[in-house]
């Protein structure tokens, strides 16, 4: 009898033991769940004000928050947004670097000078989708059919959507076709407050020439078929993506499927659209990193040219 109860005494302090044991792991585990609970995640974006043209800063981060706090309790995402508005290129880098951002609105200009290891990137897309041309319009009557023909032109450059980088790349075609910058050939360079009145003055020959989004050409065109008949490009962009968001690579944060989910699907909620609005896109489509090569190339160009005019100097 003696040995067999030895044997049970063990059996039950194992038994025992084992209990215990599952205690103190269930006990753990409730209790980081109520601390996870508890404790919201902070995620940091950053906006750089060259992606909300001809708004009002404070009102568009406001507009910006409530969308998140709205969207956040709709999906019971536990978090809290900081936003922060991104001065200058070494910031985003700086920020995205050190991981104290971990979402970025930005044009596309400032991404040179960023190290991205994405293999994805949101692009802020018109209605169709396309990747946005920019145009050069002329009137046909004057003498202006070629690039070359803009020297001591007067030239304009309107406010309007998806215009960021519209100056690089006119930049960028004066420096391919008569290897000058815009400050030494052209005769004056001004800003338009839009399109529909940069299209009138080139069609009433008070300037020379229009850069405007082909899009936009488009649609003036559509409202007055006369514009249609005086008006023609004399030079016209590859497609590019003047605006993109981008989310730090290194940032594997459960929310981070969510908050992907979440950019999507902003156009199908009517928050979401007026988010989109303070942006001036239609939807945000999320693309391979790939897409962005065309638009870098471009840029690349127009740094190349840039830093050889400054040797030159």
């Amino acid at each position: 009898m003696f040995p067999f109860m030895l044997y049970l005494n063990s059996v039950r302090f194992k038994a025992r033991i084992q209990i215990f044991i599952l205690f103190i792991l269930t006990t753990l585990f409730v209790f980081q769940q109520t601390i996870s609970a508890a404790t919201d995640e902070v995620v940091h974006a950053g906006i750089s004000p060259q992606t909300i043209p001809n708004a009002n800063i404070n009102d568009a981060l406001a507009a910006i928050k409530a969308w998140i706090s709205d969207t956040a309790k709709e999906r019971g995402v536990k978090a809290t947004f900081k936003l922060n508005i991104i001065k200058s290129p070494s910031q985003m880098r700086d920020g995205l670097e050190n991981q104290q951002l971990d979402i970025v609105n930005t044009s596309t200009d400032n991404v040179l000078h960023l190290d991205l290891s994405n293999d994805t990137i949101f692009a802020g897309l018109p209605e169709d989708s396309s990747q946005p041309r920019y145009v050069l319009v002329a009137h046909r009557d004057s003498a202006i059919n070629h690039v070359k023909e803009l020297k001591h032109a007067k030239v304009t450059i309107p406010h309007g959507d998806f215009m960021q980088l519209a100056e690089i790349w006119f930049e960028t075609v004066l420096q391919e076709q008569v290897q000058s910058t815009m400050a030494s050939y052209l005769g004056q360079i001004t800003k338009s407050e839009n399109f529909c009145k940069a299209g009138m003055q080139v069609f009433f020959k008070q300037i020379d020439a229009a850069v405007m989004t082909k899009k936009a050409l488009e649609n003036l065109c559509a409202h007055n078929p006369q514009l249609e008949e005086d008006l023609t490009v004399i030079s016209e962009s590859i497609p590019l993506l003047p605006v993109i968001l981008i989310i730090r690579a290194s940032w594997q944060s459960p929310l981070r499927q969510d908050i992907e989910e979440i950019l999507s699907e902003l156009h199908t909620k009517p928050r979401g659209k007026k988010v989109l609005e303070v942006f001036h896109c239609s939807h945000l489509e999320k693309q391979p990193i790939t897409a962005l090569k065309p638009t870098l190339s471009m840029l690349r160009k127009y740094n190349a040219a840039q830093q050889k005019s400054e040797e030159q100097k």
